[in-house]
Formats: structure tokens, sequence, C-alpha cells
């Protein structure tokens, strides 16, 4: 309430809030993505939804969560305050305010823009685009602890009760999908059956076999 009062009293800048709020909701959207990968590799979640919608929404995710990055950056060289420069948002220790903590918000963002980048373009790169997606994509393993300890260190709420509890809980989902993923061995696509051939030489398609829906390869090169 004190927060509201003052916002309505001009003591609070607009652009803090919006920092605070689009750094919660991208790292809110980051952990999706890493939840909705881990579904994705896994039989977890049983039939309840087929791996295509389930390859979908990840990547809706991680759309959203670079939005919602773009905002929080934004909203950082606006804010009259803090007074952010580029340099300061894409280099790692440039940083006049709390250096280290903004550091490692920065290196999150270099982790996850590769995978995302080349996730978009892969499919014209032939065979190349993959290899370079999955070495990205081991890169990106390395944005959502980054994104954690910038959330942790630098965010003004970090320590408030619903904050601890949004990454206790959030992590506590990560660790047992983690520990699941484990046991839990990948769906892999049954092998297609091969074509019969009729006595003239010709392929009977009555005879193929083949589901309604073929699983893109996509989804067995990607590497969650």
């Amino acid at each position: 309430m004190n927060n509201l009062s003052n916002l309505f009293n001009g003591d609070i800048a607009w652009t803090w809030l919006i920092i605070r709020s689009s750094g919660v909701v991208a790292w809110a959207l980051l952990s999706a993505v890493v939840f909705w990968g881990l579904f994705l590799r896994t039989r977890i979640l049983g039939t309840r939804s087929t791996p295509v919608n389930l390859l979908h929404l990840h990547r809706w995710l991680g759309t959203l969560a670079l939005v919602a990055l773009a905002v929080h950056l934004g909203a950082l060289l606006i804010d009259p305050v803090v007074k952010f420069t580029i340099p300061e948002i894409l280099v790692p220790g440039l940083a006049s305010w709390q250096p280290i903590p903004v550091a490692l918000g920065t290196l999150a963002l270099w982790c996850m823009l590769p995978v995302s980048l080349i996730g978009r373009i892969r499919t014209k790169m032939g065979k190349k685009g993959n290899a370079f997606f999955k070495k990205s994509h081991l890169i990106a393993y390395f944005a959502w602890p980054l994104a954690t300890a910038h959330y942790v260190l630098a965010g003004t709420d970090a320590m408030t009760e619903w904050s601890i509890a949004l990454v206790i809980t959030v992590s506590v989902i990560l660790i047992f999908l983690l520990l699941t993923r484990g046991f839990v061995q990948p769906a892999r696509r049954a092998p297609r059956p091969r074509a019969t051939t009729t006595t003239l030489g010709t392929t009977n398609p009555d005879t193929l076999g083949l589901p309604e829906t073929v699983e893109p390869r996509e989804l067995h090169d990607a590497s969650v």
C-alpha cells in the first residue's frame, strides 16, 4: 500500500515499476521455458499433451521471455535514477550499479540469444544448423541459474515473502523435473514400416501403415 500511495504521489518513477515487473515476468517465463523443455524430453505428461504441442509452447514461451526481457532492458535505459547505458547492459562488468548482479543478468541474456536465433534459421543451414543448435542449447542451460542469481541479488523485491516463496517453488519443481528426467526415458519415434511392393513392382499405399500425423524430425534433434 505504501508503494501505491507513493506512486500516486509521484515519489516512485514509473520506469522502476516497469523494471521490477518485467524482470519478474521474464524470469518466470524463462522458468516455464525450462519446464516445458523437460516435459518435451520425457514421458512425464504421458498422453495428456503431444510432443508437437509441447514444442510449440516451448518456443512461444521462449519468445515471450525475450519480449519481457526487451521491455526490462528498455526500461533500464530510460530510467532517470540509475541511468544505464547500452554498453553497461550488454557488456558484463561495466555497470556502475551493482556490477556483479547486473553482469549475471547480462550473461543470462547472452546465453538465451544464440539458441533463439539459431532455432529460427537452422532449417536453412542444413546439417550444420542442427549441430549449431545443439551447441547453443547447451549454452542455454546456464541462462536459468544466471538469471535466478541476478533476480535474487539485484531484484528490489527479491527478499519479500512472495518472492522467496516463488523462487523456492520454482526451484523445487525444477529439481523434481530434473530428477524425473533421470528415470524417465525420452519418447522415441517408432520405426517407419517398410513399404511393400506388388507383383508389378509398384508400392501399395494401403500397406504402408503410416500414422496420420508424423512427429517432426526437429523433435529428435532438440537437446533440452
